[in-house]
């Protein structure tokens, strides 16, 4: 379905891929020392990024151009705009409708102590947006609609089986990496992986829609905690 101008080796692939579930992991049981943390919400997410950077140094080393994992040049157009949009209105609208059947089954999503800084911190707010629009909305598309979706294509083949497979097996891992959320909003989050992850294949394999609509919707989000317009 996307062709792709370089394989990536499965072997570095795993490497990176368990590196960045690992360290995940490691975040979620605790094993790294709260000192490390940055500044609230983010907390020590740093340290996926560097994952997602390590992964791009050694594309670049081995010369596989970016694009085969969705990052061509960024080219404004209204396409774009058109596949932002569409992109936020279908992940809208497919979790509205999963969130009430969620509710039911899991009751409400818990209260994270990683928000508890933000409303009515316009400080914090100003200091974390751009860094989740780097390491969520860029770091995690690059990942997981990306260079994940890409490898697990090349491992089955790259046939268009192949990447179904991979857009759901992406959106669970997407939504693993969120269960410190709680089951409904790590079920949530993964609907919502899947979304994006059929997005990317409908938009060619382009990631600057993606990585738009995540940001918009982390600010939006972000913005409205703060505000006290939703509370977690």
């Amino acid at each position: 379905m996307i062709e792709q101008q370089k394989p990536l080796s499965a072997i570095a692939s795993l490497l990176f891929v368990g590196g960045y579930f690992g360290l995940t992991f490691a975040r979620s049981a605790g094993w790294i020392p709260e000192s490390w943390s940055l500044i609230p919400v983010v907390e020590t997410a740093w340290l996926n990024f560097l994952v997602v950077l390590a992964a791009m140094i050694w594309m670049r080393i081995e010369k596989i151009p970016l694009s085969c994992v969705g990052l061509g040049a960024f080219q404004p157009s209204r396409t774009l705009l058109m596949w932002v949009v569409g992109t936020m209105a279908v992940d809208s609208v497919a979790v509205g409708i999963a969130a009430p059947v969620l509710t039911s089954a899991f009751g409400e999503a818990p209260q994270v102590a990683r928000f508890a800084d933000l409303p009515g911190n316009l400080p914090l707010l100003l200091m974390l947006l751009p860094v989740t629009w780097l390491i969520g909305a860029f770091g995690e598309e690059f990942f997981f609609r990306g260079f994940l979706m890409a490898a697990i294509a090349e491992v089955l083949g790259g046939s268009r089986a192949a990447w179904i497979s991979a857009v759901v097996a992406q959106a669970v891992a997407f939504g693993l990496i969120h269960a410190y959320q709680g089951p409904a909003q790590a079920i949530s989050i993964g609907i919502g992986g899947a979304v994006y992850g059929a997005a990317f294949l409908l938009a060619r394999g382009n990631l600057w829609p993606l990585i738009l609509a995540h940001g918009i919707n982390d600010t939006l989000g972000f913005i409205f905690l703060y505000s006290g317009a939703i509370q977690r």
